[in-house]
């Protein structure tokens, strides 16, 4: 076993930390590859004082406490960092070697704590953080410049935890002298709080991606859309379970003007490109108001276990924002009583660029998948395609095989298990599934060499679980 021991600066540092009045003193002539240990060291103990000066002194231009917090954070070990920054902030004339802009509060960059060999690194490494920051272009308020504190936020409760609600009072106190990015935003359970008064701490043009996937009602989302408009660098959006809410007195006017007040923010976000719809209520009869506000092409389209008419596919299958798609998943989108020849026109309009294609749980039946064959052999590009849970005869599932023949770039398959492999009452044969399977699987192999592929049932009438056929049959727990 290899075993470095500490070294001479090392340990004199750990003898440091056991005198804070002496730690406190000797910051001002510390070298530099010192504060990365000392701080976490000071950190780990959560010696508060130690903290705050050491903040205030930081010799870099980036301070990554992020990686280094506990899950939920300590509210007294985040007080003394963000007394470090009003300490740094209240100097008139900061000392020399004193260069902190930007506090990271993100969990990241974990390998700047894990040690370095030199001081070179350390400066190299907090030199390219900063940089990748926009800090250059902070406004000078009375001659001061604005400090920047980086973070992504999850709100998963419908309360802010006590770390949110302390950070958001002191970063209100300070608005003219911080900037808060926040690149990452994730809203879970409804607010039991004003979400757009949460959302005036931050620095909405810095926002990148917005989440919001716990079953909030359309009022709710009406009420965050101004925020949302704001939003100008947005490039990942998903929505998730969005309903009607069953507290409000509800009626077709009501509905109107949320609908409308939702969809007028999506014409601000003029660089979305990856746009999740789940279970999303308004789409249905909709679905051209959403896309049509849209101005850059989309490189990701998922609308999956929502209802839409065939209006709504015929738009999706013209819409100017999704002729660079490189992704698209339909997923639980019902296609039984839905015109297919707008499905194929959709993917005629991506055979260039699709990469991944889901279609599982959207009823495909055996003239569907049919019509689909010629311009799914064209997909060259494609990587993932996913046919799971659709109802398609033995036949059908060769001719689609068949029809992958030249799409060598396929790194993963599903597709369903056929139709003969059930009974009379819907349950798996296991013998028939294994024969089948594996005769699909050596018609695939006669083509090209497949790479992962798995023909799937549907689920188990009994146990709820699924026959899985890879390259040897996986049984569902009745017959394991």
């Amino acid at each position: 076993m290899n075993f470095n021991p500490p070294t001479l600066q090392h340990l004199a540092g750990r003898s440091l930390m056991k005198d804070e009045a002496l730690t406190i003193s000797a910051l001002q002539d510390l070298p530099m590859q010192l504060f990365p240990p000392l701080f976490k060291d000071a950190f780990t103990s959560k010696q508060s004082n130690i903290l705050k000066q050491m903040v205030a002194a930081w010799p870099f231009p980036c301070l990554p406490v992020g990686g280094l917090m506990e899950t939920p954070p300590h509210l007294e070990t985040l007080k003394a960092v963000l007394d470090g920054l009003d300490l740094l902030m209240k100097q008139k004339v900061r000392p020399r070697m004193w260069k902190l802009q930007v506090l990271d509060l993100r969990d990241a960059h974990h390998d700047f704590w894990k040690g370095y060999t030199g001081i070179q690194d350390l400066v190299s490494s907090l030199d390219v953080i900063g940089k990748t920051q926009p800090v250059e272009n902070h406004p000078i308020t009375g001659g001061k410049q604005v400090m920047t504190v980086l973070m992504n936020l999850s709100f998963t409760s419908r309360h802010p935890s006590k770390y949110i609600k302390y950070f958001c009072h002191w970063a209100k106190q300070r608005k003219n002298v911080i900037q808060v990015i926040c690149q990452k935003l994730e809203f879970g359970a409804i607010p039991a709080y004003d979400s757009l008064n949460v959302l005036g701490v931050f620095d909405l043009g810095s926002i990148q991606e917005l989440e919001i996937n716990k079953c909030w009602d359309m009022c709710t989302l009406a009420l965050l859309a101004p925020g949302l408009g704001q939003m100008k660098n947005l490039q990942k959006l998903l929505l998730k379970e969005i309903c009607i809410t069953v507290d409000w007195p509800w009626d077709q006017k009501t509905e109107g003007l949320c609908v409308k007040q939702i969809f007028f923010q999506f014409s601000k976000l003029c660089n979305l490109q990856h746009l999740y719809l789940n279970d999303v209520y308004f789409l249905n009869e909709h679905l051209d108001q959403v896309l049509r506000c849209l101005e850059s092409p989309l490189e990701t389209l998922a609308i999956t276990h929502c209802m839409l008419s065939q209006s709504d596919m015929k738009y999706l299958s013209q819409c100017p924002s999704i002729h660079q798609l490189k992704h698209l998943d339909l997923s639980g989108v019902t296609f039984i009583n839905l015109s297919h020849p707008f499905l194929r026109s959709l993917l005629e309009r991506v055979t260039a660029t699709l990469k991944t294609l889901k279609l599982n749980g959207c009823m495909i039946m055996d003239f569907q998948i049919r019509a689909l064959l010629p311009v799914l052999s064209q997909c060259s590009q494609l990587t993932e395609v996913n046919f799971e849970e659709n109802s398609l005869s033995m036949d059908s599932l060769k001719k689609l095989l068949q029809h992958t023949a030249n799409l060598t770039h396929l790194a993963l398959e599903k597709y369903p298990a056929p139709d003969e492999v059930y009974d009379d009452t819907g349950n798996v044969i296991p013998h028939r599934f294994i024969q089948l399977c594996s005769e699909l699987m050596d018609t695939l192999k006669i083509l090209r060499q497949p790479n992962h592929v798995y023909f799937v049932s549907k689920k188990c009438l009994d146990c709820h679980k699924y026959f899985i056929y890879n390259l040897e049959a996986m049984l569902c727990s009745c017959w394991q």
